[in-house]
Protein backbone atom coordinates (compact mmCIF):
# COMPACT_ATOMS: atom_id res chain seq x y z
CA UNK A 1 0.00 0.00 0.00
CA UNK A 2 1.22 3.53 -0.79
CA UNK A 3 1.84 6.35 1.71
CA UNK A 4 2.64 9.68 2.11
CA UNK A 5 5.58 11.30 3.33
CA UNK A 6 5.20 14.78 4.44
CA UNK A 7 8.77 16.71 5.34
CA UNK A 8 9.25 20.37 5.98
CA UNK A 9 12.72 21.70 5.35
CA UNK A 10 13.47 18.26 4.43
CA UNK A 11 12.81 16.84 8.13
CA UNK A 12 9.99 14.36 8.48
CA UNK A 13 6.80 14.87 10.14
CA UNK A 14 4.67 12.35 9.61
CA UNK A 15 4.00 9.60 7.37
CA UNK A 16 0.30 8.68 5.90
CA UNK A 17 -0.61 5.28 4.64
CA UNK A 18 -3.45 6.12 1.48
CA UNK A 19 -6.18 3.79 2.69
CA UNK A 20 -8.81 5.88 0.44
CA UNK A 21 -9.64 6.08 -3.64
CA UNK A 22 -10.06 9.88 -2.27
CA UNK A 23 -7.97 11.24 0.08
CA UNK A 24 -8.06 15.21 0.82
CA UNK A 25 -5.16 17.93 1.13
CA UNK A 26 -6.17 21.25 2.96
CA UNK A 27 -5.97 23.23 5.85
CA UNK A 28 -9.53 22.51 7.27
CA UNK A 29 -9.63 20.06 9.98
CA UNK A 30 -12.19 17.85 7.77
CA UNK A 31 -9.46 16.76 5.38
CA UNK A 32 -8.26 13.60 4.80
CA UNK A 33 -4.55 15.64 5.31
CA UNK A 34 -4.44 18.16 7.23
CA UNK A 35 -1.42 20.79 6.89
CA UNK A 36 -2.24 23.36 9.44
CA UNK A 37 -0.74 26.61 7.56
CA UNK A 38 -2.02 29.82 6.08
CA UNK A 39 0.04 29.40 3.25
CA UNK A 40 -2.40 25.56 2.38
CA UNK A 41 -5.77 26.56 1.11
CA UNK A 42 -8.67 25.17 3.03
CA UNK A 43 -9.51 22.73 0.51
CA UNK A 44 -5.94 22.17 -1.08
CA UNK A 45 -5.46 19.61 -3.42
CA UNK A 46 -6.69 16.01 -3.89
CA UNK A 47 -5.22 12.55 -4.42
CA UNK A 48 -7.34 10.28 -6.12
CA UNK A 49 -6.69 6.43 -6.81
CA UNK A 50 -6.52 5.28 -10.20
CA UNK A 51 -9.06 2.32 -11.25
CA UNK A 52 -7.52 -0.78 -12.94
CA UNK A 53 -4.38 -0.21 -11.56
CA UNK A 54 -2.08 -0.68 -8.92
CA UNK A 55 -2.55 0.94 -5.24
CA UNK A 56 0.42 3.21 -5.94
CA UNK A 57 -0.62 5.06 -9.01
CA UNK A 58 -2.48 8.09 -8.26
CA UNK A 59 -3.69 11.38 -9.98
CA UNK A 60 -3.21 14.79 -8.36
CA UNK A 61 -5.72 17.62 -8.56
CA UNK A 62 -5.40 21.23 -7.56
CA UNK A 63 -8.76 22.36 -6.06
CA UNK A 64 -8.42 25.92 -7.05
CA UNK A 65 -6.11 26.55 -3.93
CA UNK A 66 -4.28 30.28 -3.64
CA UNK A 67 -0.89 29.06 -3.77
CA UNK A 68 -1.18 26.36 -6.21
CA UNK A 69 0.11 22.94 -6.06
CA UNK A 70 3.63 21.62 -7.42
CA UNK A 71 4.93 18.27 -8.69
CA UNK A 72 8.31 17.63 -9.17
CA UNK A 73 9.06 21.40 -8.92
CA UNK A 74 6.31 22.12 -11.64
CA UNK A 75 2.56 23.82 -11.17
CA UNK A 76 -0.14 21.65 -11.64
CA UNK A 77 -3.69 21.72 -12.14
CA UNK A 78 -4.34 17.48 -12.61
CA UNK A 79 -1.71 15.07 -12.89
CA UNK A 80 -0.54 11.43 -12.46
CA UNK A 81 1.28 11.39 -9.69
CA UNK A 82 3.03 7.97 -8.97
CA UNK A 83 5.50 6.03 -6.86
CA UNK A 84 8.60 8.89 -5.61
CA UNK A 85 6.87 11.82 -7.14
CA UNK A 86 7.19 14.80 -4.59
CA UNK A 87 4.11 17.29 -4.34
CA UNK A 88 4.68 20.64 -3.02
CA UNK A 89 2.30 23.07 -0.80
CA UNK A 90 3.35 25.97 0.36
CA UNK A 91 6.89 25.13 1.91
CA UNK A 92 5.47 21.26 2.64
CA UNK A 93 6.78 18.32 0.40
CA UNK A 94 4.69 14.74 0.47
CA UNK A 95 6.44 12.34 -1.35
CA UNK A 96 4.86 8.69 -1.83
CA UNK A 97 6.32 5.77 -1.45
CA UNK A 98 5.60 2.40 -1.23
CA UNK A 99 4.54 1.40 2.41
CA UNK A 100 6.89 -0.91 2.07
CA UNK A 101 10.06 1.11 1.32
CA UNK A 102 12.70 2.89 3.94
CA UNK A 103 11.77 6.06 3.90
CA UNK A 104 15.29 8.60 3.86
CA UNK A 105 15.71 12.21 3.46
CA UNK A 106 18.04 14.53 3.40
CA UNK A 107 17.91 18.15 3.53
CA UNK A 108 15.94 20.08 1.03
CA UNK A 109 15.28 16.68 -0.64
CA UNK A 110 12.35 17.14 -3.62
CA UNK A 111 10.99 14.75 -6.36
CA UNK A 112 11.45 12.19 -8.47
CA UNK A 113 10.28 10.13 -11.20
CA UNK A 114 7.57 10.74 -12.97
CA UNK A 115 7.39 6.84 -15.02
CA UNK A 116 7.50 8.05 -18.53
CA UNK A 117 9.91 4.82 -18.94
CA UNK A 118 12.64 4.24 -21.66
CA UNK A 119 12.12 6.99 -24.14
CA UNK A 120 15.27 7.97 -25.82
CA UNK A 121 15.64 11.60 -27.38
CA UNK A 122 17.77 14.64 -27.28
CA UNK A 123 21.35 15.84 -27.42
CA UNK A 124 23.09 19.22 -27.27
CA UNK A 125 26.30 17.12 -29.49
CA UNK A 126 28.42 17.40 -26.46
CA UNK A 127 30.28 14.48 -26.63
CA UNK A 128 30.80 11.28 -24.49
CA UNK A 129 34.27 12.80 -23.52
CA UNK A 130 32.26 14.75 -20.68
CA UNK A 131 31.89 11.74 -18.60
CA UNK A 132 33.91 11.93 -15.48
CA UNK A 133 35.25 8.61 -13.11
CA UNK A 134 33.24 8.35 -10.39
CA UNK A 135 30.49 10.24 -11.64
CA UNK A 136 27.84 7.17 -11.09
CA UNK A 137 29.03 6.98 -7.52
CA UNK A 138 28.41 10.82 -6.64
CA UNK A 139 25.61 12.87 -5.36
CA UNK A 140 23.68 14.94 -7.59
CA UNK A 141 20.71 17.28 -7.32
CA UNK A 142 18.62 19.93 -9.63
CA UNK A 143 18.63 23.35 -8.96
CA UNK A 144 15.45 25.72 -10.21
CA UNK A 145 17.10 28.98 -11.10
CA UNK A 146 14.06 30.45 -12.32
CA UNK A 147 10.14 30.79 -12.56
CA UNK A 148 7.91 30.01 -9.50
CA UNK A 149 9.68 27.04 -8.14
CA UNK A 150 12.73 28.88 -8.49
CA UNK A 151 15.43 27.91 -5.13
CA UNK A 152 13.78 24.52 -4.82
CA UNK A 153 16.16 21.65 -5.12
CA UNK A 154 15.91 18.01 -6.20
CA UNK A 155 18.10 15.14 -5.22
CA UNK A 156 18.57 13.12 -8.06
CA UNK A 157 18.06 9.41 -5.94
CA UNK A 158 16.01 7.84 -8.40
CA UNK A 159 16.86 5.78 -12.21
CA UNK A 160 14.76 8.77 -13.38
CA UNK A 161 13.51 11.86 -13.04
CA UNK A 162 11.64 14.15 -15.30
CA UNK A 163 11.02 17.80 -15.67
CA UNK A 164 8.78 20.36 -17.10
CA UNK A 165 5.08 20.29 -18.34
CA UNK A 166 2.92 17.51 -19.63
CA UNK A 167 1.96 18.90 -23.36
CA UNK A 168 4.59 21.51 -23.45
CA UNK A 169 8.16 20.31 -22.99
CA UNK A 170 9.14 17.36 -20.66
CA UNK A 171 12.77 16.35 -19.91
CA UNK A 172 14.47 12.90 -18.06
CA UNK A 173 17.33 13.32 -16.34
CA UNK A 174 18.61 9.47 -16.47
CA UNK A 175 20.94 7.75 -14.21
CA UNK A 176 23.56 5.63 -16.29
CA UNK A 177 26.50 3.51 -15.55
CA UNK A 178 28.69 6.42 -17.08
CA UNK A 179 26.66 8.99 -15.40
CA UNK A 180 23.46 11.39 -15.83
CA UNK A 181 22.30 11.46 -18.98
CA UNK A 182 19.56 14.17 -20.09
CA UNK A 183 16.60 13.44 -22.92
CA UNK A 184 13.83 15.16 -24.03
CA UNK A 185 10.03 13.17 -24.01
CA UNK A 186 7.90 15.58 -25.07
CA UNK A 187 7.65 18.58 -26.70
CA UNK A 188 8.26 20.25 -29.78
CA UNK A 189 10.26 23.10 -28.88
CA UNK A 190 13.72 21.32 -27.84
CA UNK A 191 15.29 22.02 -24.39
CA UNK A 192 19.10 23.29 -23.90
CA UNK A 193 21.98 22.28 -22.17
CA UNK A 194 24.59 25.58 -21.73
CA UNK A 195 22.96 27.22 -25.04
CA UNK A 196 22.73 24.57 -27.34
CA UNK A 197 19.24 22.74 -28.24
CA UNK A 198 19.06 18.92 -27.57
CA UNK A 199 19.11 16.76 -30.42
CA UNK A 200 18.60 12.79 -31.48
CA UNK A 201 21.44 11.45 -28.58
CA UNK A 202 21.56 11.13 -24.91
CA UNK A 203 23.73 14.10 -23.55
CA UNK A 204 25.75 13.18 -20.11
CA UNK A 205 25.64 15.75 -17.46
CA UNK A 206 28.42 17.47 -15.36
CA UNK A 207 28.06 19.46 -12.71
CA UNK A 208 27.29 22.90 -13.33
CA UNK A 209 25.37 22.48 -16.43
CA UNK A 210 22.05 24.41 -17.43
CA UNK A 211 18.78 22.94 -18.67
CA UNK A 212 16.25 25.80 -20.47
CA UNK A 213 13.01 24.37 -20.83
CA UNK A 214 11.03 27.52 -22.67
CA UNK A 215 12.21 29.77 -20.13
CA UNK A 216 12.36 27.82 -16.76
CA UNK A 217 15.69 27.39 -15.89
CA UNK A 218 17.69 23.84 -14.13
CA UNK A 219 21.31 23.94 -12.56
CA UNK A 220 22.63 20.07 -12.59
CA UNK A 221 24.85 20.00 -9.20
CA UNK A 222 27.01 17.62 -7.44
CA UNK A 223 25.74 17.62 -3.61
Amino acid sequence: MAKLVITLDGKVLKEVVLSKDRTTLGRRPYNDVVIDNLAVSGEHAVLLRDSGTDAESYTIQDLGSTNGTYLNGAPIKSSPFREGDTVDIGKYSLRLLSDTRQTTFGPSRFGATTGFGNSRFGNSGFSDSRTRAGDAERSYKIKVLSGDAAGREILLSKEQTTFGQRGTLVVSVMHKPRGYELVQVEGEKRAQVNGVSLGLMPVVLRSGDVINLTGIQLQFLQV
